[in-house]
């Protein structure tokens, strides 16, 4: 019995020894190291010019692919042989490597030679439309080290309201007396809606294009009358004249003859078929027929109506109450002409 105690004592001595204990964890050891080796998988990675060794304990062939970078591609996509008694080798000698650039994010893939341009933005869910400008073209075969650039391009449309000013235009007249001044009219701005259209590239404005203008309302000229002695008709019949700018040459004069102003809407026609304009000025064509040419002031010089064509008549004058109505290209002149006595120079 004594015996026993002694081995069990010294059975319970080794155990608790540091020899006992090392040579425990050698074999842990051992194990661990021959489960990793059994299940470590040597991969071999080609691509045309080098190869390499990796070693993984990954069996699945896509996590295998990704695992070694270049997991832009599917196994079925490249030449992988799989693991067939933990070994494997890949083959990327087919693959180009490329970047894409799109919405201020740069991306790097690996595509299989011959995939164009298009293909890859596809198949990165990559997707424009026929405004956005890419680099290069989408029909373009990939080659190594390629850079494609996507650009987003877009167009705004957008309309601006703009003044138009109005012009002031100054009238000589023998209306008023000479050195006067008078508002004939008064004047007002115009407006006009521009539309233009604006592009941008990334966000950036790059250039802004008229595409055309609608006037909304047209401007109104201010007219100002100046008092002067230039005759109110702008018709020139090359007369010589005297000292006075009186005609020297005429058929026959009527003297003190009423003369009175009148207007009409633009585009008018008088009796005669000619247009109502300043020089075509109304007659009794019994006595003095459509057509004839005249030359019409006043016999102190200070009112010139100027050069005149016989193109028109009225009740008034039919009734001999006027021997002749001045037209005026506003209802303002013609009001000013009042009732004046003229010479009348008919000149053929």
């Amino acid at each position: 019995m004594d015996n026993l105690l002694q081995k069990a004592r010294a059975l319970a001595k080794f155990l608790k020894s540091r020899v006992f204990a090392v040579g425990m964890l050698s074999v842990v050891l051992a194990f661990v190291v021959f489960k990793i080796t059994s299940m470590t998988n040597a991969i071999y990675v080609t691509d045309g010019e080098t190869s390499s060794i990796n070693f993984t304990m990954e069996q699945n062939s896509q996590n295998i692919i990704n695992k070694f970078g270049i997991g832009t591609l599917s196994a079925e996509q490249i030449n992988f042989s799989g693991i067939s008694g933990h070994y494997g080798e890949v083959d990327i000698s087919n693959l180009v490597e490329v970047t894409v650039t799109v919405d201020e994010t740069t991306a790097a893939y690996q595509v299989e030679n011959g995939t164009t341009v298009g293909e890859l933005l596809y198949e990165k869910g990559v997707f424009y439309d026929g405004n956005d400008l890419l680099t290069p073209k989408s029909e373009k075969p990939l080659e190594q080290g390629d850079e494609i650039v996507l650009q987003r391009v877009e167009y705004e449309r957008y309309e601006q309201e703009q003044v138009i000013p109005y012009e002031t235009v100054h009238k000589n007249s023998s209306l008023i007396r000479v050195g006067a001044t008078r508002v004939l009219q008064e004047g007002d701005d115009g407006t006009k809606v521009l539309t233009y259209v604006r592009r941008t590239v990334d966000g950036v404005q790059e250039e802004t294009q008229l595409l055309g203008e609608k006037i909304t309302k047209h401007p109104t000229k201010e007219i100002i009358l100046i008092g002067s002695v230039a005759p109110v008709s702008g018709l020139d019949f090359d007369l010589d004249v005297d000292e006075n700018g009186k005609p020297l040459q005429y058929k026959s004069l009527l003297t003190n003859q009423v003369a009175t102003g009148y207007s009409a809407r633009s585009g008018a026609k008088t009796a005669s078929g000619r247009f109502a304009i300043t020089g075509h000025v109304a007659v009794d064509p019994r006595e003095i027929p459509y057509g004839s040419k005249l030359y019409i002031v006043s016999s102190d010089n200070k009112f010139v109506y100027g050069c005149a064509i016989a193109a028109d008549t009225g009740t008034g004058l039919l009734a001999d109450i006027v021997d002749v109505d001045l037209f005026y290209d506003t209802y303002e002149e013609s009001r000013l002409n009042g009732r004046k006595i003229v010479d009348i120079y008919i000149l053929e």
